[in-house]
C-alpha cells in the first residue's frame, strides 16, 4: 500500500523514541475503547436476565485488554528483534512464550467466566424467587474449574513442545504412586465426589452422625472435608471419607416427627375411658398437622390405667420439614387437650409415680 510507505519510513527513521511512543498511544487508545465498550455492554445487560451474555462480556474485559498489551509487546519485539537479527535465544523462546501467555489469558477468561456465570445464576434465582441447589451448583463449578485447568495445562505442555501422550502415561503411573502414598487424601476426595453425586445432604442441611454423635448444620462442602456448624456453637471439620462408612441422618429431610406419650388415669375412672378415648380421637382428627395418629386404651398398669397417644406431626406449611418448635407446640396442645377432656369427664390425670392407696377401716381389738 503506497499510502503506508511514508508512515513506515517515518517510524523507521533515526528518531528512536517515535515508534514506542506511537505504539504506546495506540495501545492506550485501543484499551480505552475496549474498556468503554465492554463496560457499556455489561451494564446494559442485566445479569439476572442475560446470564451468559453478561457473564461473557464481564469475564472477557480484563483478559481482552491484557491481550492488547501482550500484542503490543509482541509487535515491539518483532520491530527491535526481527527473525534472523542475530539473537538466536530470542528467536528460540519468542514463539513458545507468546503461545503460553495467550493460553494463560484464555485460562484467565475461562476461570472468570465460570465465576460470573455462577454469580449471575444466583442473582436470577434471588430476583425471580427460584430455588437453586447450591450444593449441585458448587459441584458443577468445581468440575468446570478442573476441566478448564486441564485444558490450560495441556495447552501449555503442547506449546512448550512436550509430548502430551507421554505426559499422560507418566501421569497415570505417577497417579498410582501418589494414590498409594496419599490414601487418606484420595479417599477424602472421592468421599467429596460421593457427596456431590448422591446428594445425601446439601448446604444448610442439619445432619447427625450416629456413631460419633456429631450434629450440626452443613456450612461448606470442600474436596477434603465438610464444615459443620455444631448445634452447641462449635465448628466441626469432618473428613469426606467419613460419609462413605458412617451412618448419617439428614435431619432436614424429616417428613414428620413422632409423638409418643401416655396419659395415666385413676382406676376409679375406668367407666369413663371410652368417653375420653372417643373425645380424644375427635380432637386429633380435627388437627391438620397430624399425618397419622392412634389414641387408645393400652394397659392396666400397676399404678394407673394407661391411654397411649401415637402420632406423626407434620408441617402445615409448604415445606415438609417440621421445626422442633412447631412440634413442641403441637405436642403441648395435644397433651393438654386430652388432659382437659379427661378432667372434663371427672377423671383424675395422674403422674407416673402416683400410687393410689385405699385406707381400710380400723378394726377394734378383740376383747
Amino acid at each position: 500500500m503506497e499510502w503506508f510507505e511514508p508512515i513506515k519510513d517515518f517510524l523507521a527513521s533515526d528518531i528512536w523514541w517515535v515508534f514506542p511512543l506511537f505504539l504506546l498511544v495506540g495501545l492506550m487508545a485501543i484499551n480505552l475503547i475496549l474498556g468503554v465498550t465492554l463496560t457499556f455492554l455489561w451494564k446494559r445487560d442485566k445479569p439476572e436476565v442475560k446470564v451468559w451474555r453478561s457473564a461473557i462480556v464481564n469475564a472477557s474485559n480484563a483478559p481482552l485488554r491484557a491481550s492488547v498489551w501482550l500484542l503490543g509487546v509482541i509487535i515491539a519485539t518483532r520491530h527491535y528483534f526481527p527473525p534472523g537479527s542475530g539473537y538466536p535465544i530470542i528467536d528460540d523462546i519468542n514463539s513458545p512464550v507468546q503461545k503460553v501467555l495467550f493460553i494463560f489469558l484464555m485460562g484467565w477468561f475461562l476461570f472468570r467466566l465460570i465465576n460470573r456465570v455462577e454469580e449471575n445464576y444466583f442473582k436470577r434465582a434471588s430476583v425471580q424467587d427460584i430455588y437453586v441447589d447450591r450444593t449441585a451448583a458448587t459441584a458443577v463449578k468445581k468440575i468446570a474449574v478442573i476441566v478448564a485447568f486441564l485444558m490450560v495445562a495441556l495447552g501449555v505442555f503442547q506449546a512448550l513442545g512436550l509430548s502430551v501422550s507421554g505426559l499422560l502415561a507418566f501421569g497415570g503411573a505417577a497417579g498410582i504412586a501418589v494414590g498409594f502414598a496419599a490414601q487418606n487424601l484420595v479417599s477424602n476426595f472421592f468421599g467429596g465426589l460421593t457427596v456431590y453425586a448422591s446428594r445425601i445432604f446439601k448446604l444448610g442441611d442439619d445432619i447427625i452422625l450416629k456413631s460419633t454423635g456429631l450434629s450440626g448444620t452443613v456450612a461448606y462442602i470442600g474436596w477434603r472435608s465438610t464444615t459443620i456448624d455444631g448445634w452447641d456453637g462449635k465448628r466441626i471439620y469432618v473428613p469426606n471419607s467419613t460419609f462413605n462408612t458412617e451412618n448419617l441422618i439428614n435431619h432436614s429431610r424429616l417428613t414428620h416427627r413422632t409423638l409418643s406419650q401416655d396419659v395415666l388415669l385413676s382406676y376409679a375412672d375406668y367407666e369413663k375411658i371410652n368417653e375420653v378415648v372417643e373425645e380424644g380421637n375427635k380432637l386429633l382428627a380435627a388437627r391438620e398437622d397430624l399425618k397419622y395418629f392412634v389414641f387408645r386404651f393400652s394397659e392396666f398398669g400397676d399404678k394407673a390405667l394407661k391411654l397411649s397417644i401415637y402420632a406423626w406431626v407434620q408441617s402445615t406449611g409448604r415445606h415438609s420439614f417440621v421445626p422442633y418448635a412447631d412440634f413442641a407446640k403441637a405436642q403441648e396442645e395435644i397433651l393438654m387437650g386430652i388432659a382437659d377432656i379427661a378432667r372434663g369427664k371427672g377423671c383424675k390425670v395422674l403422674p407416673v409415680n402416683h400410687v393410689w392407696l385405699n385406707e381400710a377401716p380400723m378394726r377394734e381389738p378383740d376383747s
